[in-house]
């Protein structure tokens, strides 16, 4: 029977509106066995994202600081040493460096060792000028005594620099604070507190905290450096969440060596540990075997941390160091710790930096590294996007779903980024005067007159076109940085061996 011309196919229609009902795609087994993995990845992603926003909320603010600070009694405070090593000049470094003088600690139970390898460096005169303006305080600066050979247990330069003062400190607890970050007052004590009670953000843990850390932030001096202004929105946005989040977490070392804070026999002990697995030590610490050389150090008195020279990112092997041979785990205070940026920082040296850690974490945890990028807001909102469209919208992309997403993941982050700075410049328990200029509410951005009255808040003109730029270069960074294997570390081009110690070319 021939078919009707006029007979066709009409979609249905919704009565309330005379709209057309869209019509429910079908989907291979496949496709949607790709969307439950990828919504199962999105709800981990999204977990831990605000698992760190909301810990950041409740924990680094006044209130959570003042609760911890009201138990701290300076009679039962331990004694620290402060190793800070210098090379060169950093943007404002006499006030990242006076930070150490300006902490609120006994004056009998603190001491400051200034660690530099060349006595040529322009920081000798930076650091002799502080040690002379606090006499009241222990601060000593330590040159390496052999110009000609400069001490040497490895590759990396800081390790090298630090040897000395980490030998001839008084205080087992150390605190390792890089010449170019600026701490809070009353960082030391909670974070000695901390140590001590093994807590993590004030909350007693099962594991005792072998290691307590800071979460670094950064700041530009100026609106016109492109490359300190990506550092400041990297740091304070997704790094400062992932990074809060996986401490609290606590399934594996998340370390960032800016600020360190540890007991040095432990870090022994866990070196020792490590060489018993030897029958004979090496005869320098430098064959390149890793049981022989820990049994090497173990045998010397206080060079614990010479072992850990080998690798580029000591910070990291130092954390899963004191996680596995001590039992430990590592713990937060409320503290971040502020990098002031300034100098010639074009937005290529940033991708340069990123790059170039991201290579280094490459070797030591890959597994994280190649996942990293899935936790970034746009490629995140993409397969989240499609896994949800898939499984509960019956279509292959819904672009309104990304929107949302993309849009509170920002406000997340504009938040948090006000949030983290308010909490930092917060006067409340500390000397307001001891504050940094760059740190108050307002300041002029202009390098060449940066003290005077300016606005500093950030707006939303300046937020939105930095927050847009530094997600757009996070998958290309990531995928430079996986294909390539060289990694540059201050000039020198290094290569990461099978077990994960650093080689340079």
């Amino acid at each position: 029977m021939p078919m009707n011309n006029n007979s066709r196919n009409y979609a249905i229609v919704d009565p309330s509106t005379q709209q057309p009902i869209p019509e429910t795609m079908e989907f291979s087994l496949l496709t949607k066995s790709l969307a439950v993995i990828f919504f199962i990845w999105y709800l981990v992603v999204l977990t831990l994202a605000y698992n760190g926003f909301f810990e950041i909320l409740m924990k680094f603010n006044r209130r959570s600081r003042h609760q911890m600070d009201i138990k701290i009694d300076d009679e039962n405070l331990e004694g620290v040493t402060i190793l800070r090593p210098l090379k060169g000049i950093d943007p404002e470094m006499e006030l990242c460096l006076e930070s150490s003088f300006q902490q609120y600690y006994p004056n009998e139970k603190l001491e400051i060792l200034f660690c530099v390898q060349d006595a040529n460096d322009p920081a000798v005169a930076l650091a002799q000028h502080l040690i002379n303006k606090y006499p009241k305080v222990d601060a000593k600066l330590l040159v390496d005594s052999d110009q000609s050979h400069k001490d040497n247990y490895g590759v990396n330069p800081k390790v090298n620099n630090l040897m000395k003062g980490y030998k001839s400190s008084k205080f087992d607890i150390i605190w390792i604070c890089d010449s170019n970050v600026w701490a809070r007052p009353d960082t030391l004590r909670r974070s000695v507190y901390s140590l001590v009670h093994s807590l993590d953000d004030g909350r007693f843990t099962k594991r005792p905290v072998k290691l307590v850390h800071h979460a670094p932030l950064a700041i530009s001096l100026s609106q016109h450096i492109m490359g300190a202004k990506l550092d400041e929105m990297f740091l304070s946005t997704s790094h400062c969440k992932f990074y809060v989040s996986l401490n609290k977490v606590a399934v594996a070392p998340c370390v960032n060596g800016k600020s360190n804070l540890y007991r040095k026999s432990d870090l022994n002990l866990a070196v020792s540990r490590i060489g018993e697995m030897a029958i004979q030590p090496s005869l320098d610490g430098m064959s390149g075997d890793q049981l022989r050389d820990a049994k090497y150090y173990s045998l010397l008195e206080n060079h614990g941390l010479a072992f850990f020279a080998r690798y580029i990112g000591e910070d990291n092997m130092i954390g899963i160091a004191l996680w596995n041979h001590c039992g430990g785990r590592t713990g937060l205070t409320g503290d971040c710790v502020m990098q002031p940026l300034g100098g010639q920082n074009s937005w290529i040296d940033y991708c340069l930096r990123r790059m170039r850690w991201l290579r280094v974490r490459k070797y030591m945890v890959l597994a994280a590294t190649m996942l990293e990028p899935s936790t970034e807001c746009l490629l995140c909102g993409v397969y989240g996007t499609f896994a949800v469209s898939v499984l509960f919208l019956g279509c292959g992309f819904n672009k309104m779903w990304f929107c949302m997403h993309v849009l509170i993941w920002f406000l997340t982050d504009y938040f948090q980024v006000h949030y983290l700075f308010q909490s930092v410049r917060d006067t409340s328990n500390i000397n307001s005067e001891l504050l940094p200029y760059f740190l108050k509410a307002s300041f002029k951005l202009d390098a060449n007159i940066p003290k005077l009255p300016g606005k500093r808040l950030i707006s939303l003109r300046r937020f939105v076109p930095m927050w847009i730029m530094r997600e757009i270069l996070a998958l290309p960074i990531w995928i430079a940085a996986v294909v390539g294997s060289r990694v540059d570390w201050r000039g020198q081009p290094f290569k990461i061996k099978a077990d994960l110690s650093a080689e340079a070319l």
